[in-house]
């Protein structure tokens, strides 16, 4: 599943799924780097792929997979 990411002001993740700006999930930055660890440290925003267990976990069970 594509999703793209954010950093917030305090140094926190919103990670979305790709299309949605209205569903996101917050999260620390401990949690992000595991989530996605080949993403900088001093990055802000960009987009990534992630396995469809990962966005269920992060998304709930109705997480597109077509």
């Amino acid at each position: 599943m594509n999703v793209y990411y954010r950093k917030t002001v305090v140094g926190w993740w919103n990670v979305y799924p790709a299309g949605s700006d209205d569903q996101f999930v917050n999260l620390n930055p401990e949690e992000f780097a595991e989530l996605l660890p080949q993403v900088s440290r001093r990055a802000f925003a960009g987009c990534a792929e992630i396995g469809v267990t990962a966005a269920r976990e992060l998304f709930g069970e109705e997480v597109w997979t077509a």
